[in-house]
Formats: structure tokens, sequence, C-alpha cells
């Protein structure tokens, strides 16, 4: 649950949050390990166990390596997360306005003034430049 402030916020609490990293991965390693246990265990039973006890023991040694992968590449269960998936939900940003159009001009083009000078020392009228 989490607590409203003066300002129409929400305050988190400490108890909404997750687990540590550290604490989640070290908690994997460890399912991991006793899965893994077990399966060292059956293949040692295999030795010495008959009948239909055997083909446990196969199945046993069999399929839990995958569980135990699958139960280790888990990650953390962000579905009993509460609040918003964004970390920032504040307004959209401002849009940009278009200016309004003045005198022949409509928003789409725009009219720049001034010469056009060639590179070769020429302006638009076909006058030399002077040297500067």
């Amino acid at each position: 649950m989490k607590k409203v402030s003066r300002r129409g916020g929400r305050i988190p609490r400490i108890t909404d949050a997750r687990t540590a990293h550290t604490d989640e991965m070290h908690a994997r390693m460890v399912k991991y390990t006793v899965s893994m246990s077990i399966r060292l265990v059956c293949l040692f039973l295999l030795f010495f166990v008959h009948g239909w006890l055997m083909w446990v023991v196969i199945a046993g040694a069999v399929v839990l390596p995958w569980f135990a992968v699958v139960i280790a590449n888990g990650g953390s269960d962000t579905r009993n997360m509460t609040g918003s998936d964004s970390a920032y939900t504040g307004p959209p940003p401002p849009q940009l306005e278009a200016r309004p159009a003045q005198g022949n001009e409509t928003p789409e083009t725009t009219v720049l003034h001034g010469e056009i000078i060639d590179d070769d020392g020429h302006d638009g009228r076909g006058k030399a430049e002077p040297d500067a």
C-alpha cells in the first residue's frame, strides 16, 4: 500500500520494494544446487536399485537438470509488482507549435530573402563582386 503525499504523489513504502538482486541470485543458486544434488543421488542409486524403482531413478536423473535450469534462469517475479511499468509517469513533453503564417507564407513554406552569390565571384545579376 502506498501513502499519498500532500502534493498528490504516491510515496512508496519499503515493504513494496523487490528483493535485492544478490539475494534473489543466491536463492536461485541454492535451488539449482539442491536439484543437481538430488540428481547426483539418483545417478548413484542407479547401481543399487532394481525393478520399477530403477526407472524412477533414471527419470529423476534425466528430468531434474531441465527443471534445475528452468528454475535457475527464472529471474525475478514481476507479476506481483504494484504501480506503473514506467519509471517516470509525468506529463508528456510539450509539442512544438507552428508559428502563424505572415503575409504570403503558408505553414509549409518559408521565404528567405537575400542575394545569391556564385562561387566564381559573380552575384546573381552577372556583376563581379569587388574583392574585400
